[in-house]
């Protein structure tokens, strides 16, 4: 048998090092992850943007004279607040069911639909409801006309 031009360590596949296939799938991998943080912080900044949304809507509301004023306000700062955190006005507002009144509670419900997946090139997948409920109670000692006085309030005793 002839020799070798090449040292005998580097003849065979004894010792070679495999795995460069493994690159390519560790990449996907890894921006597959990235998509998914992404999408789950959106959601969170979804919820904390509703959250910001419904604090403005009750305080606007809960310093209102009457229910018809309070609607009005509160839906105009909930919609404000959604238009300066998030770019939104797509937000979807439940307006409290209860009487108004002094000491009486006030609940809103906001929501709002984002993707469940959005990735480049492929655009959106999916949606899912973000939801934020809020209570609070109106003013007892605003100007806040009472229109269920049949029902009594926590202020009431």
């Amino acid at each position: 048998m002839p020799p070798s031009p090449l040292p005998r360590r580097a003849r065979g596949e004894l010792g070679q090092a495999s795995g460069i296939e493994t690159i390519p799938f560790g990449i996907l991998v890894f921006i597959g992850g990235m998509l998914l943080v992404v999408n789950l912080w959106s959601a969170v900044d979804t919820r904390v943007a509703l959250d910001s949304a419904a604090r403005d809507y009750l305080r606007a509301y809960t310093s209102s004279a009457t229910s018809a004023s309070a609607r009005a306000r509160a839906r105009d700062a909930a919609v404000a607040s959604m238009r300066g955190r998030s770019g939104t006005e797509r937000v979807r507002i439940t307006d409290p069911a209860e009487p108004f009144g002094p000491c009486r509670p006030a609940t809103v419900v906001l929501e709002l639909d984002v993707p469940s997946l959005r990735a480049p090139f492929i655009g959106s997948i999916g949606t899912t409801t973000v939801t934020a409920r809020q209570t609070e109670l109106v003013q007892p000692y605003g100007r806040a006309v009472d229109e269920s006085a049949t029902t009594p309030t926590a202020c009431d005793g």
